[in-house]
């Protein structure tokens, strides 16, 4: 039996963002009573582009790859591995932990969360700049790299003059 055409309408619309939003892929929303097939909200999002623009968007903040199947990405976990990076601990002793992703999987991420990208990036140099910090004050310059004496660059002499 066909399911019955459902046109496109501010409500449908609503009803298939949300779905994105909670991490629900079209196939799951689109099964629902009064909704329209899967095929019929593909050609929606092509000839959309703010219907499909604000469904990407959704998508992944729902934890949605770009083909609707869920990436795993939470915020929750991203922290954590943020604030362990930061701490100095590397990416493959934390993907090592039972309750974290895989590296591959971390990477993924990477690719598909830019922001998150650049605040892992952020992370590593943190952790950089603590190791250097540590390593200073180990070598007996106090409070670390603050107190590191700078190189004197000798100044040009002074012709008379001038």
């Amino acid at each position: 039996m066909r399911k019955p055409r459902v046109p496109f309408s501010a409500e449908i619309a609503w009803r298939i963002w949300r779905g994105l939003n909670e991490g629900h892929g079209l196939r799951r929303l689109c099964r629902q009573p009064g909704m329209p097939t899967r095929a019929t909200v593909m050609r929606w999002l092509r000839e959309r582009p703010d219907f499909a623009a604000t469904a990407q968007a959704l998508r992944r903040m729902g934890g949605l790859d770009g083909a609707g199947l869920p990436s795993g990405f939470r915020n929750g976990i991203g922290d954590v591995i943020l604030e362990r990076l930061a701490a100095g601990e590397p990416l493959r002793t934390i993907c090592r932990d039972p309750d974290m992703p895989s590296r591959s999987t971390v990477h993924t991420w990477m690719r598909l969360n830019p922001e998150w990208a650049q605040a892992m990036a952020c992370a590593r140099d943190l952790a950089s700049w603590a190791a250097a910090d540590a390593q200073m004050a180990a070598w007996g310059y106090g409070d670390g790299i603050a107190n590191f004496p700078r190189a004197q660059t000798p100044r040009p002499p002074v012709l008379p003059g001038s």
